[in-house]
């Protein structure tokens, strides 16, 4: 029979040995009873993984047969040489119930009259059935050479040397086949028992057991778990440069330093991007014991105590920025509760009444808090509450507190809604004229009945409503009113062009009335009413792009002002005849259009902020400097939408007529 395990032959190599087994024949598969099969006691492997080897067997079949030998002790009987597992499997399913496994296809092996021959034989054929560890592998590596050089002294030469013949016989390499020699030669019994037991890499290992002894010791006793690999070659390495990890350093009270494994357990314990520390500075020094993020966890007591200090008096500074922000904000937060405590009151509202505004609910009762000056840490707030305009369901709350919408979105200081608009109760029916409630019987009497059929139904007294007066886009041979702020509109090569002007004494003049625009070309021109708060702003309307073309909305019944209301555009909007109504920031267009905005901005180091309007586009989610422009971020205090502008000028009335 002709063995071959990586160049190495085993058959050729005993050719010459006749002494050691002259028997020849070729090899027979017979059948032989189980219980006349014994183990190997030389036999180092365990017996893993029966359940699924029985399974398999069971399912498919025995498809390799055992080799064995007869046993010299026991005539009639035969020792397992390659087939522990599966015998012991095949007699699972015996014991089972499972009859027809119980004769055994075997192969018998030629006697041999050498045991480290045998036993040779025996590491051979159960190369292949089970995987090895690494700390297998160096066990088994130690006995092939112990057999090979028996088989040397009993007359077998070979060529080369015997690590060669070692590795092949093991099925290993050479240079891992001498790593595993350095680490079964030279590791401490403290990380043998782990490699051992496959919870030391050979990596880790190998670096280690190139230590001295007494630093692997040192090491074993400083770490509470074994390094890792890339640690204990950075630790081998640093050794080899001359590292000890005893630090010739002082502590302030003038005491040598004695942290020495303190800093080699930290070494060994830093992540793989981390320079090692050796003890060569003091904790009180380090960098890593002042960091801010991720600092060194082995510093020493008295950097532990400095760094503390260091960070409460971080968090000390932080804390009174904080409040310093946050005084800000309950200022504020104070002005807009006692802005709202006469709409409370008027309302009637109990204290644990919830106000839904943004994101929160307030109580009453924590508005008049507010109102008071009554607050907790102000570190606490990081914004201002009760702040105009943001919240979630305006005509909710308007209707709760029984104000106008506009006073919550800070465009009216009245909170009363005008008069004849006052809503009815929403508890109960509202009062007739006379006191009684509406769906009550009011007894007839000679002072209630009378004749109605020949009353005036338009009371003298009834106030005659006044026309809304519409704000359009007007030609250039219109004349603008007197003292109000216009924006014109040009069409140049370079795209449309806004720019602001007064009309004043005949001619056109800056927003400010301080400079004379002469020789201002435009179109058209639209007159820009001001907010219903009558704030003054600075001016800054620079030129945009024009909304798309849109169809003409009829005047009717329904909207705003008497305006149709599109399903798509805003109540109150049309594009033939514009009736423009300013809205408050955190509100949006419905579709995308050309605005103008007044937007908060900040007036720099030492100057409060401003507010800074100019022509814009809404491209359905953000302001725009321009449409196809980038985002502006600063916040939009009110916006106002602008009418598509006419681009045929000979369609527009030029009638002079009186503007107001």
């Amino acid at each position: 029979m002709s063995e071959t395990v990586k160049g190495f032959n085993l058959a050729a190599a005993l050719a010459g040995v006749s002494k050691l087994d002259t028997s020849g024949g070729t090899q027979r598969i017979e059948y032989i009873d189980i219980g006349l099969l014994d183990g190997d006691p030389r036999n180092r492997r365990d017996l893993r993984g029966l359940e699924e080897l029985a399974a398999n067997i069971e399912l498919l079949g025995l498809r390799q047969p055992l080799r064995v030998r007869e046993n010299p002790d026991a005539p009639g009987r035969f020792v397992i040489v390659s087939g522990h597992r599966r015998r012991a499997a095949l007699q699972r399913l015996v014991d089972d119930g499972e009859a027809e496994f119980a004769r055994v296809p075997c192969i018998r092996d030629v006697p041999a009259q050498s045991s480290a021959l045998q036993e040779l034989r025996l590491i051979f054929d159960n190369l292949d059935t089970q995987p090895y560890s690494d700390a297998e592998k160096a066990k088994l590596a130690a006995r092939v050479e112990e057999l090979l050089y028996l088989l040397k002294e009993e007359g077998l030469e070979f060529p080369g040397r015997m690590r060669d013949q070692v590795a092949a016989a093991c099925k290993i390499s050479a240079p891992k086949l001498a790593r595993l020699k350095v680490i079964r030669e030279k590791l401490v019994p403290e990380y043998m028992g782990l490699f051992e037991k496959d919870k030391l890499p050979e990596q880790a290992a190998y670096a280690l057991a190139r230590l001295p002894e007494d630093f692997q010791k040192r090491l074993a006793n400083a770490l509470p778990e074994a390094p890792s690999g890339s640690a204990a070659e950075k630790v081998l390495k640093k050794y080899n440069e001359g590292w000890r990890w005893e630090p010739e350093l002082q502590c302030p009270d003038g005491k040598s330093c004695k942290r020495g494994d303190t800093f080699l357990r930290r070494d060994c314990e830093a992540k793989s991007w981390e320079s090692f520390c050796g003890g060569n500075t003091c904790c009180l020094e380090c960098e890593k014991a002042k960091a801010s993020y991720f600092p060194c966890e082995r510093m020493c007591s008295k950097a532990k105590a400095q760094r503390k200090t260091r960070k409460d008096e971080a968090e000390e500074e932080d804390h009174k920025r904080k409040q310093k922000a946050g005084r800000k904000y309950q200022k504020e937060t104070q002005i807009y509760a006692k802005r709202l405590l006469p709409a409370i009151d008027a309302a009637g509202l109990p204290e644990h009444t919830k106000i839904r505004w943004r994101y929160d609910d307030f109580e009453v009762a924590v508005i008049r808090q507010w109102a008071a000056g009554e607050f907790n840490d102000p570190a606490g707030w990081y914004e201002t509450k009760l702040t105009p305009q943001k919240f979630y369901d305006a005509p909710e709350v308007a209707r709760l507190l029984g104000c106008t919408t506009d006073f919550l979105m800070g465009l009216a200081d009245d909170f009363r809604p005008p008069a004849g608009t006052e809503q009815p109760p929403q508890d109960g029916p509202a009062p007739e004229a006379d006191g009684t409630e509406a769906g009550e019987d009011v007894p007839a009497s000679e002072e209630t009945t009378q004749d109605v059929s020949n009353l005036d139904t338009i009371s003298d007294d009834e106030p005659e409503e006044v026309p809304a007066r519409r704000i359009r886009w007007e030609s250039r041979g219109r004349t603008p009113p007197e003292g109000k702020t216009i924006l014109t509109f040009a069409l140049n090569n370079d795209g449309p062009a806004y720019r602001p002007a007064i009309w004043k004494n005949g001619q056109f003049r800056s927003p400010n009335g301080k400079q004379v625009l002469s020789g201002l070309q435009y179109t058209q021109w639209l007159e820009v009413p001001p907010p219903a708060s009558g704030e003054e702003f600075q001016l800054d309307l620079t030129s945009g792009s024009p909304p798309e073309p849109s169809e003409a909305v009829p005047v009717g019944k329904g909207g705003r002002n008497g305006a149709e209301r599109s399903p798509r555009r805003q109540a109150g909007t049309e594009w033939a005849e514009f009736l423009p109504t300013w809205m408050p920031g955190g509100t949006f267009p419905r579709e995308p259009c050309e605005v103008v905005a007044d937007f908060r901005v900040s007036g720099g180091t030492g100057r409060p902020e401003a507010s800074l309007r100019r022509v814009c586009w809404f491209d359905g989610m953000n302001f725009l400097f321009k449409r196809h422009s980038s985002k502006i971020d600063a916040e939009c205090v009110r916006w106002m939408a602008l009418p598509s502008v006419e681009s045929d000028v000979s369609k527009l009335d030029t009638t002079e007529e009186e503007c107001v």
